[in-house]
């Protein structure tokens, strides 16, 4: 390749030479020539080996590359001038012979390379192995992603064939991208899969959304066409296409309704100035809480949570977030009488937000003691030092498992939300409850679940074919907890519109998709049982509670009609201090019986009225 170069090299100068005049060199400027030669070539030389010539694979020269012989040609060009000034002005050339020479030598060396690059795809081409298995194929996407893909697949997957791209893009529109025509958008693809005998459709768009995605594989699904989700191209271990999910499941595309958002204005005065207290602080929801107050400019927060690991990644993701807020992490349980009494001693919040709770079903049928000491009596701690302390109000984080409960969580949650009834009746504190479905994206979601399992190539396991339940995202709870606690007074009861209940069987089907694959061909779903406290349904409002409409449309408040019997608080009391020393048999009759005595009292009033 050197010795091309420097023949390349003094045909440039020759030929300037000759272009300047005409094709007639006067005598004395072809001595000139003569004696300027060497020079020309040793300084060609130095600038070859400067800018690396000889360490690139020039069979991929791409435009990186030439830009580099740009440079070591300027270079070049550059050291003859200055070397001929000071080493001897009689050698001095017109410029514009340098400029020729520039020119002509940019594009010799850049075009032998690119001839070189040509020369060895054809001739890999024509080395390959007849083709047996011929497939047709569309890429949607006809940007760099898009580009890249069909270059891959020319190098080394010659049996593939690409009839044309598809972008969405208008102006895309019947253009060509390295010799492939944009045929349509989108919604095109069953016709010019029908029109070419089209077999797969290539997904090479980098940025494209999970509902964009959705709505493709849907389109190959009606119409029989295999799909292929290319996230990066290559994949160099096996120099194959990589096909997986283009990018993260995003969450919301998995509600299957607009994400609520409600109207925040009202959170800043609540907010701003005050000592605020989050329990559960390093939770899902506890964690993007504690971002959303910081933003609104408390004087102080502090941030609750029995989890080290949890508290100590809550501390490194707010980092400066909050400069003007006094913030403090607690390590500790809301059990832990003295620890609690100290923080509301200490800091004296004005706000409490308790989203400190164990939350997982099955998990907490066997752990029944655990279960109504932390769920329970945490809550029934936290509320009676938010009542002793003077804090203006509290907000309690509950879930749709209250209703009806079957499962040890849905009972101790059930108690939780009647003590906080029981409290505000003569409380000067206003206390609240917030009611959620299921959280899609929290910390042991059925979601993260799915995602490991598509990713470890499956099966996906859920419980029953029926199974269904409400969701909302975290960004919702989030919005709900604050707007609970900017608006609502005593005893007051939120719950936002989920929409309709969603099939687990349905979600599963989706994200599989989402992820690039076809339910049951590639990744399969497998019925396990219902698990011990499961229901196939969850419902959103008790019988005795009645939903009055708010001035944000998408919230419910829910007023019951009556509130525990004076004794309560003693039963809650007695429930809670035999917790760790009652057999758990015994214990889960103890917290049923509580549950079924509060909720026939209201059933009782009910049917009086």
């Amino acid at each position: 390749m050197y010795t091309l170069d420097i023949l390349l090299s003094f045909a440039s100068i020759y030929f300037a030479f000759f272009l300047r005049w005409d094709w007639d060199i006067p005598g004395d400027q072809y001595e000139i020539f003569i004696a300027l030669l060497p020079f020309v070539l040793f300084c060609r030389s130095l600038s070859y080996f400067y800018f690396g010539f000889y360490s690139r694979f020039w069979e991929y020269s791409s435009i990186e590359d030439l830009v580099q012989i740009i440079k070591s040609v300027v270079f070049g060009s550059f050291l003859i001038l200055f070397s001929t000034f000071i080493y001897n002005r009689a050698w001095m050339v017109p410029r514009s012979i340098i400029v020729i020479d520039l020119i002509l030598l940019v594009m010799s060396l850049g075009g032998t390379r690119m001839l070189w690059r040509i020369l060895r795809e054809e001739l890999r081409q024509f080395s390959q192995p007849k083709i047996e298995h011929h497939i047709d194929a569309l890429i949607f996407g006809a940007g760099d992603t898009g580009a890249h893909l069909l270059k891959h697949l020319k190098q080394f997957f010659p049996n593939y064939s690409v009839i044309g791209f598809i972008d969405d893009d208008l102006k895309m529109r019947k253009t060509n991208l390295m010799g492939v025509q944009v045929l349509g958008a989108g919604s095109d693809i069953p016709r010019i899969a029908k029109e070419y005998e089209v077999k797969e459709l290539l997904i090479a768009e980098q940025d494209i959304s999970s509902e964009k995605l959705a709505e493709l594989i849907d389109i190959c699904t009606k119409n029989g066409i295999k799909y292929k989700i290319t996230t990066s191209v290559i994949d160099l271990s096996t120099n194959k296409i990589s096909i997986s999910k283009i990018k993260n499941i995003e969450i919301t595309d998995l509600l299957e309704r607009d994400m609520v958002s409600l109207d925040l204005s009202s959170i800043s005065m609540m907010l701003k100035g005050k000592r605020v207290l989050v329990t559960g602080a390093g939770g899902s929801i506890g964690s993007q809480l504690c971002k959303h107050i910081l933003e609104h400019s408390p004087a102080s927060l502090i941030m609750v949570d029995i989890g080290e690991n949890y508290l100590f990644d809550l501390k490194m993701d707010l980092g400066s977030q909050g400069k003007d807020t006094k913030t403090k992490y607690v390590f500790g349980s809301v059990t832990n009488e003295s620890k609690m009494e100290s923080v509301f001693a200490e800091f004296r919040p004005q706000l409490v937000f308790h989203a400190a709770a164990h939350k997982h079903v099955p998990l907490m049928e066997e752990n029944v003691d655990v279960a109504i000491t932390n769920n329970v009596y945490g809550t029934k701690l936290t509320a009676d030092l938010s009542e002793k302390y003077g804090t203006e109000k509290f907000v309690l984080v509950s879930t749709d498992k209250v209703v009806r409960p079957k499962s040890i969580m849905g009972m101790t949650k059930k108690l939780s939300e009647d003590y906080i009834q029981f409290l505000s009746g003569e409380s000067k504190t206003q206390f609240m409850i917030v009611r959620f479905g299921n959280v899609l994206g929290s910390n042991g979601s059925v979601v993260i679940l799915f995602e490991k399992q598509i990713a470890n190539g499956g099966p996906v396991t859920v419980t029953h074919p029926e199974m269904e339940r409400f969701f909302m995202v975290i960004p919702e709870a989030v919005q709900l907890i604050l707007q609970a606690g900017a608006i609502g007074a005593g005893s007051d009861v939120f719950l936002l519109d989920m929409g309709k209940p969603v099939k687990i069987t349905d979600l599963a089907n989706k994200m599989i998709r989402l992820s690039g694959y076809e339910p049951g061909a590639d990744i399969e779903i497998k019925f396990t049982g219902i698990r011990p406290g499961e229901k196939l349904a969850e419902e959103l409002i008790n019988s005795g509670e009645k939903a009055i409409p708010t001035k944000h449309k998408k919230i419910q408040l829910l007023r019951s009609e009556n509130t525990p019997g004076k004794d309560f608080g003693m039963r809650i009391e007695t429930l809670c201090l035999n917790a760790p020393k009652v057999d758990p048999v015994e214990l889960k009759g103890m917290l049923q019986e509580l549950v079924s005595i509060n909720s026939s009292k209201q059933n009782q009033v009910n049917v009086c009225r």
